[in-house]
């Protein structure tokens, strides 16, 4: 698989570089790894918000840096929620023929049979963390709910990743679930036939009197 391309470039690492680099459209990251020293980079956010559009955050991305290029990961992504705008990334370099820790997303395909029957979807885990080779890692793994009734569920043990990931969560963890439809109005309670309502207020004082 072909991964990504992003280019970066070093930077100052100073709150009013930051403002500077933000008003030229470039967003302010950081890149690291083992045996990397720590740098200071930016990249532009328009390439960067393609990238992670298409491919998701869990995807692994070559960075052209200095002349060199090498494959990274998304570590974290702090995002301002009011302006809609990425503040920062940190980047991991990763090392081909070592595993790397990801967040796998999970991407539901088809119509439950039991929704159209009345039924309540409820996607309960949306991602599932594996590890995997990077050359083996997946851009998301889909699951077919078509054939889903009322009542059926779908753990992580029912996920078909292949044999070059491996799922680090519960396998017991419930992914999907079709509940029962919620009655809108509760059943009211009427008394049985022979028996009276009680009485409240100044209806059961005056009962009381005669």
């Amino acid at each position: 698989m072909e991964h990504p391309v992003l280019t970066a470039a070093v930077r100052q690492a100073a709150k009013s570089e930051n403002k500077k680099l933000k008003r030229e459209g470039k967003v302010p990251a950081v890149v690291y790894g083992k045996g990397y020293e720590t740098t200071s980079i930016s990249v532009d956010d328009k390439e960067l918000s393609r990238i992670l559009k298409s491919r998701g955050e869990s995807s692994l991305i070559n960075l052209e840096l200095n002349g060199e290029a090498f494959p990274v990961l998304i570590k974290e992504v702090q995002r301002n929620v009011l302006k809609n705008s990425m503040e920062h990334v940190d980047f991991f370099k990763v090392s081909m023929d070592e595993e790397v820790e990801y967040n796998l997303p999970i991407v539901l395909k088809g119509d439950a049979k039991g929704v159209k029957e009345g039924g309540v979807l409820q996607h309960q885990k949306r991602e599932v963390a594996v590890k995997s080779l990077p050359n083996d890692m997946l851009d998301n793994i889909e699951i077919d709910i078509s054939d889903m009734d009322i009542g059926d569920t779908l753990t992580v043990a029912d996920l078909k990743i292949g044999d070059k990931n491996t799922v680090l969560d519960d396998p017991d963890e419930v992914i999907v679930s079709v509940l029962a439809p919620r009655l809108e109005e509760e059943e009211i309670e009427t008394p049985e036939e022979g028996e009276e309502p009680e009485l409240v207020g100044e209806d059961k004082e005056e009962q009381e009197e005669e």
